[in-house]
């Protein structure tokens, strides 16, 4: 955590207050809790702090409203790369890059052994040794690790990666990828491939058509 998360927490977290003084507020600096009846904002306001800190350009702001369970709206901001993702629940997923919006599409690939996955894992972290998780990871062809969960997911949206793998229970980062990558075509569970929920263990995204094997992939392990 830095500073800039601390003062880009309390710039969005005022304007939401601003203009929607009833809606609930979840982000990861201050906390807070989801409205069981209600809006619930859930922020991050730097997600890629680390790259943020050494000036990589890999580190975006994620924000997404959810109602009774299911995430209804979702942006990830890039601002290095000049990119804008967003989506709306029955709306589509689309990309927003120097004033022009297209709509996104995830990618066609068919086998996991032809697939780019995505995934940020410590070495040092127990849950990274998961062997179903590692089958996964050593059953792609390429493994990217951006060190950010709402770019990787935005990407995941927009074809640039087939599968996404999240083994923490991150909802402010997760939650933007549910819904963009669902609207761009695309799946999102858990890990035991449940129905994706703010208390799941981690989310399993793809485009769709690799979902059934890198689940099988998983359970098998």
């Amino acid at each position: 955590m830095t500073e800039v998360d601390i003062l880009c927490e309390e710039l969005m977290v005022n304007a939401i207050r601003e203009r929607y003084p009833d809606d609930a507020i979840l982000s990861e600096e201050r906390g807070g809790s989801v409205s069981e009846d209600g809006r619930t904002w859930l922020l991050d306001p730097v997600d890629g702090t680390a790259n943020f800190m050494k000036a990589n350009p890999m580190f975006c702001a994620c924000v997404s409203i959810v109602e009774d369970g299911s995430v209804t709206h979702a942006a990830v901001a890039a601002p290095r790369i000049g990119d804008l993702y967003h989506a709306r629940a029955g709306g589509g997923a689309y990309r927003e890059t120097g004033g022009r919006e297209t709509p996104m599409r995830v990618s066609d690939t068919q086998k996991l052994e032809y697939a780019v996955v995505g995934a940020d894992l410590s070495l040092r972290s127990d849950k990274s040794q998961d062997s179903g998780v590692q089958k996964v990871l050593s059953g792609a062809w390429q493994l990217r690790a951006l060190g950010s969960a709402g770019i990787r997911g935005a990407w995941l949206a927009a074809g640039y990666l087939d599968v996404s793998v999240g083994t923490r229970n991150t909802v402010w980062d997760y939650a933007p990828t549910v819904l963009l990558v669902t609207e761009a075509g695309g799946r999102a569970t858990g890990l035991s491939g449940e129905p994706w929920s703010l208390s799941s263990d981690g989310l399993i995204a793809t485009n769709g058509a690799l979902h059934d094997e890198v689940l099988g992939t998983i359970h098998r392990a």
